[in-house]
């Protein structure tokens, strides 16, 4: 599994042949990203659909999301949609899976998180506050967890702690910071030693990727 960054929520994944992109923000540059296969949006805040219209056309992607995605995608011409909900699980190429979760993001129509099934698994919780709900996912024993930290409308640095106290992924990378709003990466990590849980934290630089 390949894992790119483009800042925000942003990541670019790529995994038994299938491109994956989530939340492109307004100001990506679309040009650094390649083939996309699906879009996937966590929920219709501009800083998480912004520029997935743009992308869906000159990749010729699917989108998938939510309703007030999917309400959004039809509504700006783009045909190749799918409207998915909390519990449902769907099977891509290859055979990626992907289960959509719930998310504890109040200012939202309909906010949700994304497990992958591929290569490892891994989770993009989109925006969210901790929520006793996590607990049920650590069942699925997740390899990589984005993880947001800046506190803005969604986890700060304690909070994305507790999110990671409640999966135990192996690898957590922090998310959602940087573009809109700051956050302190080291504080993370101070939370989670503080509370003597060794997930490996993996700080990434904008455009960075790792194979994992």
């Amino acid at each position: 599994m390949k894992i790119t960054w483009y800042g925000h929520s942003c990541f670019y994944i790529e995994t038994r042949g299938i491109k994956l992109l989530f939340d492109p923000y307004p100001e990506v540059e679309d040009d650094l990203i390649g083939d996309v296969d699906y879009i996937l949006v966590t929920h219709e805040h501009s800083d998480h659909y912004g520029k997935t219209p743009l992308i869906a056309r000159l990749r010729d992607a699917t989108v998938i999301g939510p309703k007030p995605v999917y309400l959004m995608a039809i509504a700006d011409g783009i045909t190749k949609v799918e409207e998915v909900e909390w519990g449902e699980e769907i099977e891509l190429e290859g055979g990626v899976k992907v289960k959509v979760v719930y998310a504890e993001h109040p200012s939202s129509q309909y906010p949700v998180g994304y497990l992958i099934f591929g290569d490892k698994v891994l989770y993009h919780p989109g925006d969210t506050y901790s929520s006793p709900r996590f607990r049920e996912l650590r069942k699925y024993k997740i390899d990589i967890l984005l993880i947001p930290i800046s506190g803005r409308s969604t986890a700060n640095e304690r909070e994305a702690a507790d999110i990671v106290e409640a999966l135990r992924p192996k690898m957590a990378i922090p998310m959602h910071y940087g573009i809109y709003s700051s956050a302190d990466v080291e504080s993370f990590k101070r939370e989670l030693q503080k509370r003597r849980i060794w997930t490996l934290v993996r700080e990434f630089k904008p455009e960075e990727t790792l194979e994992v």
